[in-house]
């Protein structure tokens, strides 16, 4: 069976160095298999000196109480999320953000006591896995009993303790490093280990009064989702500006809040365990109930799935190392404003339109090449990620839990034709009338997909799905580990439904559409940090390609994450730059 336990990286806090008297107790192509079935983790570099940090931590009476621990089961989303990453990561989330803040504010024993009290209020960053129990042969493996297990810190040196050995602190590390690392290095997460918070500070002189910050925020995918890393975010940058009659808090103001804090949720006898793990997703959706519901939804979902037509793909090589690389472009707040005005006079938004720029960016690359595998007859599809907060009933507890749905978007191929034979040159008007309807086509595949009456019913045979085929897999990889053969598919015993002319589903791309984050990041509530660059995604598998667009600080990002080794060459580059080149041609006034 998969071991995944860790041990806490160098450059965290050692906790005997201050700490005495503590007592520590379609799925789509991110379920592919694993490619192999050992962690490592990464050594840190020019780790800070935080030997003298918190001393007073340790002193705490002899009445500390026992430690209390809450456990549950995975749900199908998470499940599906968690047995891919076992081996290198696979999913592994990551948010970098860059800013200059006055080095007060992020002197290391304030963020490493804000950080243990987020970690007290957001219990499942605090987490590990206990994986399926262990049977004869991975066939027999039960992996839906793999569960969340959360043991509460027993003090608020405890608190500390265990805070330190998820935080690493780093001097001139540079943001392409941390990513870097954090990417394409040895996993730095595990069954032990779901979060890290990830801090560098650039170069200074003792003398200077600001500096600059590059932060990583790093958790598991089976953890949480993107919007709970950004509201995660905004809530550490308001807690480490927080202010005390016009002055920012000190260490010790923070020990105080994180004392207060661990006496309310656990320094009473009377403790409650049930919320403190967030339901998964699927419990706090509503229940499809009734057997004829029930089969209603299975066809439901079966005829849904039969409209996912895409017939174009990147073309992809296998055998090479995976590398992933994010170049990013970020457009100044004036152009931003041109785009924002000219979408909005067509009707659609930034996100509806990056949808047609992705597949028309495509078509163009293709023609301009002449492939002979390009199929304009073929639609292309893109699959996106659906925030499913606002279908699920209210819950008490943290903001800590995965929570994204799936749809497609599916748009035609094929390019307007020249006027005439003799002109070869695309008529502009054409083009640029088709680009727009073409944008406002995936505007209404969008809003259908997110207020369709039938999301909640498809969402839980989606995560079914999902679940099922990532059990799937990972039996067949554990097996391969311990060198046992895995058998062939044997056929459905049901009656199979033979379609003449099934078309293909393929998608060509993803694309994460995170709309505007300045909703999210409260600016003004932090005005001493100055937050100026954004950057987000995970740990690949091979052959990858992911887009995120976003605005951020009152600009436009556009970003590309992918295995720069798993394409043929040359293939996605040039399509990226199509899409660049369609932003300046289609977007901007």
């Amino acid at each position: 069976m998969l071991s995944t336990a860790l041990q806490p990286p160098a450059s965290a806090i050692s906790p005997s160095a201050f700490l005495e008297n503590s007592r520590p107790s379609v799925a789509y192509e991110d379920t592919t298999r694993p490619r192999s079935l050992s962690p490592t983790l990464s050594h840190p570099i020019a780790a800070w000196d935080l030997s003298s940090l918190l001393l007073a931590a340790g002193k705490e009476t002899n009445d500390t109480p026992q430690s209390h621990t809450s456990q549950r089961l995975m749900g199908d989303t998470e499940l599906s999320y968690y047995l891919p990453s076992r081996a290198d990561g696979v999913n592994d989330m990551y948010l970098h953000l860059g800013f200059s803040a006055p080095r007060r504010l992020l002197a290391p024993q304030r963020v490493l006591a804000a950080w243990a009290l987020l970690l007290l209020r957001h219990p499942p960053l605090a987490a590990r896995v206990i994986p399926p129990p262990s049977a004869p042969s991975p066939f027999s493996t039960d992996y839906s009993q793999a569960k969340f297990s959360y043991t509460a810190p027993t003090s608020p040196a405890e608190a500390l303790s265990k805070a330190s050995a998820l935080l690493e602190l780093h001097k001139d590390l540079s943001k392409d490093e941390l990513i870097d690392q954090y990417l394409n290095g040895d996993r730095i997460l595990g069954d032990d280990k779901l979060s890290c918070l990830i801090l560098s500070e650039k170069a200074s002189s003792a003398s200077e009064d600001m500096a600059e910050y590059d932060i990583l925020i790093c958790a598991v995918h089976f953890l949480g989702d993107g919007m709970a890393l950004h509201r995660f975010a905004n809530e550490l940058f308001t807690l480490l500006a927080e202010a005390g009659a016009g002055e920012a808090l000190a260490a010790e103001d923070y020990e105080e809040l994180l004392r207060k804090e661990w006496e309310a949720k656990w320094g009473s006898a009377q403790v409650t365990l049930a919320s403190v793990l967030p339901p998964a997703v699927e419990d706090n959706l509503a229940p499809v109930t009734g057997k004829f519901r029930k089969a209603a939804v299975k066809v439901d979902f079966l005829n849904s799935s039969r409209k996912d037509v895409g017939g174009h793909s990147l073309p992809r090589t296998k055998g090479n190392q995976r590398k992933t690389l994010v170049p990013t472009t970020a457009f100044d707040e004036v152009t931003t404003r041109a785009v924002l005005k000219k979408c909005k006079a067509q009707g659609v938004s930034i996100s509806n339109a990056l949808f047609a720029l992705s597949a028309l960016a495509w078509s163009r690359v293709q023609q301009r090449e002449r492939s002979q595998e390009f199929r304009k007859e073929l639609p292309i599809m893109m699959y996106s990620a659906l925030n499913l907060r606002p279908y699920l009933r209210p819950c008490d507890s943290s903001y800590w839990f995965v929570s994204v749905g799936f749809f497609n978007v599916v748009l035609p191929s094929f390019l307007p034709s020249p006027k005439s034979r003799e002109d070869e040159t695309m008529d502009k008007d054409a083009l640029h009338s088709t680009f727009w309807h073409r944008a406002r086509v995936a505007k209404a595949q969008s809003s259908r997909a997110a207020k369709h009456p039938m999301l909640v019913p498809r969402t839980h045979e989606m995560a079914k799905l999902r679940s099922k085929r990532s059990q799937t897999f990972a039996a067949e990889d554990d097996a391969r580990s311990q060198g046992i053969a895995v058998p062939s598919a044997t056929p459905s015993p049901t009656l199979k439904v033979v379609e003449t002319s099934a078309a293909p589903s393929m998608a060509l791309l993803g694309l994460s559409l995170l709309g505007n984050l300045d909703g999210i990041y409260t600016h003004k509530t932090y005005p001493a940090l100055q937050l100026h660059t954004l950057t987000t995604g995970s740990r690949q598998r091979e052959g990858a390609l992911l887009v995120f667009g976003y605005t951020f600080v009152g600009r436009l990002w556009l970003s590309l994450g992918y295995d720069v080794n798993g394409f043929k060459e040359g293939v996605v580059e040039a399509w990226w730059k199509e899409v660049l080149d369609g932003v300046k041609e289609f977007l901007i006034v």
